[in-house]
């Protein structure tokens, strides 16, 4: 990963959690947004890790950690950036369904596996430990799936 990657992943890092604070106190075309735009960042912390843990790109615990803090800090904000009347009800384009809201425990429950996942994922990383780190690669899979699955329209 390149220091331009790891410095963007940093910087996206510190922004989440401005964003959700933002979020939280901003009408719901602007909650959406930001939250759209915290999980593309998702999305960029994806591609360094994959490579990784498939064993496509060699072994690199300095690839990897910047990218895995940020799933944690996304992970634990985004109950935050799902508030109340920033649905469908919105008038706002979203990919969120209701059961955001409705099955809330779930929800905050599905976010807390994949912070989970990546946390055991980003340990493994800063233990320089690869076998226990690719290992929890199907974990973070299953909880990505877990919210996209049931909180998730199809895209």
């Amino acid at each position: 990963m390149t220091r331009l990657t790891m410095t963007i992943l940093a910087l996206a890092a510190t922004s989440v959690l401005t964003d959700v604070a933002q979020a939280l106190a901003q009408t719901p075309a602007a909650s959406i947004e930001q939250r759209q735009s915290a999980m593309k960042m998702s999305g960029t912390s994806m591609k360094a890790i994959v490579p990784v843990a498939r064993g496509d790109a060699a072994w690199n615990p300095a690839a990897v950690i910047p990218a895995l803090e940020k799933l944690v800090e996304t992970a634990t904000a985004t109950p935050a950036m799902f508030p109340p009347g920033s649905g469908a009800e919105s008038g706002v384009k979203t990919a969120a369904l209701g059961a955001v809201w409705e099955k809330r425990a779930e929800f905050e429950a599905a976010a807390k596996a994949q912070g989970d996942a990546a946390r055991a994922m980003l340990d493994a990383a800063r233990a320089n430990d690869e076998a226990r780190f690719k290992g929890g690669f199907a974990a973070l899979g299953r909880s990505c799936g877990g919210c996209h699955e049931p909180f998730r329209a199809k895209q």
